[in-house]
């Protein structure tokens, strides 16, 4: 038993030098601290934060791509240049907020279509200097866009904001039981168990994390981000489900309203606002774009890809109709980038050719705008 202490005990030692990260991080902060620096942004990240990313073999348009990729955060929590405040009177701010396609994880600091949109800009322009700060984060839908416009980017003295949103709001507004976020939490305080209060302490040690992601469920790893991309996994669990064609109803006043508060709140302060529609593959005709499938799968249940395909459409022409609406600019992803695996790699994620295109299309758009 002694030896076997001991053995533990080196084990754990040597893997703080490799660490992973507590699965229960999130809990314990809001188990121990007041919520007060993340009470209204549900994601965000931190700043000065420094990752490298590799990704899977056969992954579409990966093929000849650098690797590992670097993907840094700034001294405010974007992707991009220093942020310096007060902005420099030279400076024409933007920053495009939306959630995994705008993040984009796996494409390197240099490359990501924000850094393209900046270069491009700056192009023949001895006017300003222009700087294009990523706000994007995966999974975040209209309504974390809303928080994060209003709590994090309005006080930074923005001059123009892009809004790339769509997928994750069907998801959302297809099995969010509670999309106006009221407080559902009973007031009395619960009660912390043994066995709970023993998870907490395990978690603080390596060997029992490791365990965890070894053992952790279909769903938890569907929607797990790594290090190294582990697309395939996610495509073969999102493969071995069934299929079912009965979507559920979708409200869409949600998502409508969320828009004109973005709208409203850019218009109080002067800030131009440019929407993009959300290009999806689930209506592609290239097969092996479909075996590269994994979004579909969601809340344990895989759905009809043209079927889901179909909501993505009415979001998108939501957008547009409100664009047309009240004057917003709305740049059509959806139709200028071609759905195949030149530019997209799965569901609706940029490969390295198709966040240099949305980056030079997006930057044609807009010059045209200001001409």
């Amino acid at each position: 038993m002694i030896v076997l202490l001991v053995l533990l005990a080196l084990v754990e030692i040597v893997l703080w030098f490799f660490p992973v990260p507590d699965p229960y991080e999130n809990a314990k902060k809001n188990m121990f601290y007041p919520p007060i620096g993340n009470m209204y942004i549900e994601s965000q990240f931190d700043p000065n934060l420094n990752l490298e990313f590799a990704t899977e073999d056969g992954l579409l348009g990966f093929e000849n791509y650098k690797e590992p990729t670097k993907f840094t955060i700034n001294n405010y929590g974007f992707r991009g240049d220093e942020l310096k405040m007060p902005k420099p009177n030279s400076e024409y701010r933007i920053f495009a907020i939306g959630g995994s396609s705008t993040e984009s994880l796996y494409i390197d600091d240099k490359d990501v279509w924000t850094q393209v949109l900046q270069e491009n800009l700056n192009k023949n322009n001895d006017s300003a200097n222009v700087k294009v700060y990523n706000a994007g984060k995966s999974g975040d839908n209209i309504q974390d866009h809303l928080a994060m416009l209003s709590h994090r980017i309005i006080h930074l003295q923005p001059d123009e904001v892009i809004v790339f949103c769509g997928i994750n709001d069907v998801t959302r507004l297809m099995l969010d039981k509670n999309p106006l976020k009221f407080n559902v939490n009973k007031k009395e305080e619960a009660k912390v168990g043994f066995g709970k209060m023993l998870g907490v302490f395990l978690y603080e040690f390596q060997i029992p994390r490791r365990l965890y992601y070894a053992f952790k469920s279909e769903e938890d790893a569907l929607e797990t981000i790594e290090i190294e991309s582990n697309y395939q996994k996610k495509v073969k669990k999102t493969q071995s489900r069934p299929v079912e064609n009965q979507l559920p109803e979708t409200d869409y006043g949600n998502y409508t309203n969320k828009l004109k508060s973005l709208i409203g709140i850019c218009q109080a302060n002067d800030i131009k606002l440019i929407f993009a529609t959300q290009v999806v593959t689930w209506d592609t005709e290239e097969e092996t774009l479909k075996n590269w499938h994994w979004m579909t799968s969601r809340g344990g249940t895989r759905y009809n890809a043209k079927r889901l395909q179909q909501k993505v459409d009415s979001i998108n022409a939501i957008t547009i109709n409100e664009g047309k609406t009240f004057g917003i600019p709305v740049f059509r992803t959806d139709s200028i980038i071609p759905k195949t695996s030149t530019y997209l790699y799965d569901d609706c994620h940029f490969n390295p050719a198709g966040s240099k295109k949305m980056g030079d299309e997006l930057a044609t758009f807009i010059k045209t705008l200001n001409k």
